[in-house]
């Protein structure tokens, strides 16, 4: 159902395009020339919508019409409306523009497979011409085989905060594989209901026993100049309670199951959201809520 729906979004989106422009006057600048920005493209399959740039060389006094093609390529090919879905091979480039984009949305599969490759190539274009690069190859690599990657991505996380019943939508996101923190460090935004609110993961993986774990910092900021109606805004910490005493070091283990539908969190120890003077470490005497019994479902 929701691979349908995105179908039918991506196609009505190309109707408008394809109906809007027959009247167009193109332009009449002889010089003008467009080119696919780059030779090569890689995203991960669960990346969503990208861009592939479509550039102008030369001014323009009218519009310009851009119709690209693909093709499957490689040993492990990416499949047009399987494996990705374009938006509209065709786009329209206006006046005073300087570049246009190819909008791929690339679809995950949640299955363990080799990289996926095609081309995509400007096929022709009406007002211009075709410029040197007129071709990319575009990889799509698996993001299944990195558990890093797999827990990423929205869930339903259930809990108890201040003892009663509570569900929220929650994000989990993460760095690329060139960014410093990949395969290390997650966050996950939306406790509480609050889209402004972020619990910093860490991420550990023994690739040996194929196990692993998250543990949900404590002392990491979860929200920033917050306005609870006391003297002064608030920033609020992770942390925990340990007799009458705050703890803001350590954390609360959390282990995923296999298939990576659920991530559950061990209820012994209380997350507290401990309240601080913004930008101070001046302790403000209360907290915003305790939660137990946090699991995580997709």
């Amino acid at each position: 159902m929701k691979f349908n729906k995105i179908c039918t979004l991506l196609l009505a989106a190309g109707l408008l395009a394809s109906c809007s422009d027959d009247s167009e006057s193109w332009n009449s600048n002889s010089s003008a020339t467009v080119s696919i920005e780059e030779s090569e493209y890689s995203f991960k399959e669960n990346k969503g919508l990208v861009d592939i740039p479509i550039v102008v060389d030369g001014e323009l006094n009218g519009p310009i019409r851009v119709t690209v093609e693909v093709a499957e390529t490689g040993d492990n090919p990416a499949m047009d409306d399987i494996h990705y879905l374009i938006t509209s091979k065709s786009i329209i480039i206006p006046a005073g523009a300087t570049s246009g984009n190819i909008e791929i949305y690339t679809v995950d599969d949640d299955e363990i497979n080799e990289a996926r490759t095609f081309t995509l190539t400007i096929a022709s274009v009406e007002g211009a011409t075709i410029g040197s690069q007129s071709s990319t190859l575009i990889t799509l690599k698996d993001n299944d085989s990195a558990f890093y990657e797999k827990l990423q991505g929205t869930w339903k996380m259930s809990a108890v905060a201040g003892g009663t019943a509570a569900s929220w939508n929650v994000t989990i996101t993460g760095y690329e594989e060139d960014e410093s923190g990949y395969d290390e460090t997650l966050y996950l935004t939306g406790m509480m209901g609050y889209s402004w609110t972020t619990a910093t993961l860490q991420y550990q993986f023994d690739a040996a026993t194929q196990t692993g774990s998250l543990t949900l910092l404590f002392g990491e900021l979860f929200a920033e100049d917050v306005n609870f109606g006391l003297s002064t805004n608030m920033d609020v910490y992770t942390g925990t309670l340990s007799g009458n005493s705050v703890v803001v070091s350590g954390g609360i283990e959390g282990t995923w199951d296999s298939d990576f539908t659920t991530i559950t969190f061990e209820n012994t120890t209380p997350l507290y959201l401990w309240l601080f003077s913004t930008g101070t470490t001046s302790f403000a005497g209360y907290y915003w809520y305790y939660i137990t019994d946090m699991v995580l479902t997709k």
